[in-house]
């Protein structure tokens, strides 16, 4: 017999054992799992790598990586190579209307997206397990009631439940 909430409770124990795998691997007391969420979602794991002001994920208005970052989706890939499913890569601005020569907000979230599944590929990530790469600009803010807020900044990592 096949119970309604299975999905979402092997979801529930992938998340905890994925969150004790990146603990692990930075270091209980690493800044870097204080950036990092993973939670079940019914159809598989969320993991969501905030900005936050004392730790940038990116260059000011690029998708150029800091070495925290390489650090994390190093760490993040060698993680879910460790577990099966497809991927999707999605890029998320703040609130702030940014324009420059080269991006806007749109430009900029997918560019951040590519450049971390550059990171999730070269860390061993096996690119055909990539279903998705997309940026949302300001469109699915974390935190809606603060759309400036640091944590609106993210990139979001979702591994699909079931192979």
């Amino acid at each position: 017999e096949v119970r309604e909430d299975a999905p979402a409770e092997a979801a529930a124990r992938l998340a905890e054992q994925i969150r004790r795998e990146i603990d692990d691997a930075f270091g209980q007391d690493s800044e870097l799992n204080r950036t990092i969420s993973v939670v079940a979602r019914s159809e598989g794991v969320l993991i969501s790598v905030t900005d936050e002001l004392n730790y940038g994920m990116f260059e000011v208005g690029s998708a150029v990586p800091k070495g925290e970052l390489v650090l994390a989706m190093e760490r993040i890939g060698s993680t879910l190579s460790e577990h099966g499913g497809k991927i999707r890569i999605n890029g998320h601005t703040d609130g702030r209307p940014f324009r420059s020569a080269d991006y806007d907000n749109w430009r900029l979230s997918t560019a951040r997206a590519h450049a971390a599944y550059y990171m999730l590929v070269r860390s061993g990530i096996d690119e055909a397990r990539v279903r998705e790469v997309a940026g949302f600009a300001d469109r699915e803010l974390k935190d809606p009631a603060n759309p400036l807020a640091d944590a609106n900044r993210r990139i979001e990592i979702f591994l699909e439940a079931g192979g």
